[in-house]
């Protein structure tokens, strides 16, 4: 038996965080606050933080409060210094694979509108997944099930003992589109920093298609955005930049789709973040877990799909909604769109939530094989 659910924690949470109230407020005094504003003093008498990238943790962040847990509903975790946390006995935890599902569907969304533009057919490309984890592995199946040929490359997996099939990055780069999907690495063997920089950018050709939706640094931005103003490039989508939120507009006037790093905001990706969390908060303080996940998503979506894969991918989420408004040119600064658009990301054009394929109800004969 746990400790009573009458004791109160006071926890302080990003924003931008669904479903806290719901799961926490049984038993914790909540405060909300903008990511990018939360701050020692905020901090001084808290017990737990709930977070996300946005929010850089460390000692100077966390120094003489009472955390004793952090706990971020994202997949990464290069903005938590992991070291000092445990060197304090603080515990933490993050939400690895919940936005799984989304990302891959913000890349066959990417696939779906790039083939449509370029003339192209879904169904004949071959796609190079470079980073086989949680979400590599997710858009390999969601791949698999539509029948479109893919390669993964993921060496550290491979040094791992990992058995399924993988190549080398310059098999990844003879395909038609390469999705990159691999944590921040700074340093070592296997550093992801600027995995493609100036060197690998020329390796790719007109009639490709790049993404970027993990890290913004594996790409270096200042390099791509001169092999854009060359001619004959490939495509290329970035949900991800580097030096969030002030990243550069003449990037990303220059990318065929560019999205203020929402691939992974599906309803699903971010309430599943906070019941990861919530599991783990509850596990670290000893509290019962007396709440379900299944409770916190609504009715799905429905819809009626036309069998055109390159349209019904589009028309469960068209990746314009969230492209055309970054290049929007008005009296904002970019940073403040960047953040006022990730904010609301998952509201769609069409007047509906962005939900994951599984918050879908097909009305008719057609439906995707997810």
């Amino acid at each position: 038996m746990g400790q009573s659910l009458k004791k109160k924690y006071q926890i302080v949470v990003d924003q931008n965080m669904p479903g806290v109230e719901e799961l926490f407020d049984d038993f914790a005094e909540i405060v909300r606050q903008d990511g990018r504003l939360i701050d020692n003093d905020i901090l001084r008498n808290t017990d737990a933080l709930l977070c996300r990238s946005i929010t850089q943790v460390n000692q100077s962040l966390l120094k003489n409060t009472k955390v004793k847990f952090v706990g971020t509903a994202t997949i990464g975790i290069d903005h938590l210094d992991v070291n000092w946390l445990e060197s304090q006995n603080i515990s933490w935890s993050n939400a690895a694979g919940c936005n799984a599902s989304a990302v891959a569907q913000y890349v066959l969304s990417a696939m779906a509108y790039w083939c449509k533009v370029r003339s192209r057919q879904i169904k004949n490309l071959r796609v190079g997944i470079v980073g086989a984890g949680n979400v590599g592995s997710e858009l390999a199946r969601c791949l698999e099930k539509l029948g479109i040929k893919y390669l993964l490359c993921d060496p550290p997996l491979q040094s791992q003992g990992d058995q399924r099939p993988m190549v080398s990055m310059q098999a990844i780069y003879d395909c038609d589109v390469i999705s990159l999907h691999v944590p921040m690495i700074k340093g070592g063997n296997y550093t992801t920093k600027y995995l493609v920089g100036k060197t690998e950018l020329q390796k790719l050709r007109n009639g490709q298609l790049l993404i970027n939706a993990s890290r913004g640094a594996v790409v270096e931005n200042q390099a791509l955005n001169v092999y854009l103003s060359e001619s004959n490039n490939a495509d290329i989508v970035l949900d991800v930049f580097e030096n969030e939120p002030n990243i550069s507009t003449k990037l990303v006037d220059k990318c065929l789709l560019a999205t203020p790093h929402i691939a992974g905001h599906t309803l699903e990706g971010k309430l599943r973040g906070t019941w990861m969390i919530y599991q783990a908060f509850c596990q670290y303080f000893e509290l019962e877990l007396n709440k379900k996940e299944n409770d916190l998503y609504p009715q799905k979506n429905e819809i009626i799909l036309k069998n055109i894969l390159e349209e019904d991918l589009l028309a469960i989420y068209d990746i314009r909604s969230n492209a055309e408004v970054l290049r929007l040119n008005n009296e904002e600064s970019i940073a403040v769109k960047f953040d006022r658009l990730r904010k609301n990301a998952t509201q769609l054009a069409s007047g509906k939530i962005r939900r994951d394929y599984s918050g879908w109800t097909y009305i008719g004969k057609h439906a995707l094989p997810f």
